[in-house]
């Protein structure tokens, strides 16, 4: 099919009828755009960076992703008043950790997370493994008492 539209588009160029050479139906431009894009995004090494070699950040042990000080439009995760512990510790981690890509460029790793956790030991010993994999540059770090 699309040779044959090619076929038609360069006969229509070559003559000297008057009248414009015919176009690719826009189904087909669109499909053939989408094609080589794929392919151009998935063939490239740029698509390694995605995969950083070396520790990821610690999960959170007892902890839950929670948000606070949302805008309305955001949807929201778990809160201080939604959780079932007596207390909430929010724990605010952020910072990074350079690593080279494919094109042998140095990139930063950069996290910036928001967990709550029961217990401050918890909410400190996850800031403190994460801060051991993650802190070139350095971000900020800390565990504050919700409720």
């Amino acid at each position: 099919m699309i040779a044959s539209m090619i076929g038609r588009i360069a006969r229509g160029m070559g003559s000297n009828s008057g009248r414009p050479p015919a176009a690719f139906p826009p189904i087909v431009l669109a499909s053939c755009c989408l094609s080589f894009g794929l392919a151009w995004g998935l063939s490239s090494p740029v698509r390694a960076a995605d995969y950083a070699a070396g520790p990821a950040l610690a999960a959170p042990e007892g902890g839950v992703a929670c948000s606070i000080g949302q805008p309305f439009w955001v949807p929201t995760g778990p809160t201080a008043e939604t959780l079932p512990w007596p207390s909430v510790y929010y724990g605010h981690f952020s910072g990074g950790r350079p690593y080279v890509d494919a094109f042998g460029r140095t990139i930063v790793d950069w996290r910036d997370e928001h967990v709550c956790f029961p217990t401050s030991a918890q909410c400190r010993a996850w800031v403190k493994a994460s801060y051991r994999t993650h802190h070139q540059p350095e971000g900020y770090r800390g565990c504050l008492l919700l409720r």
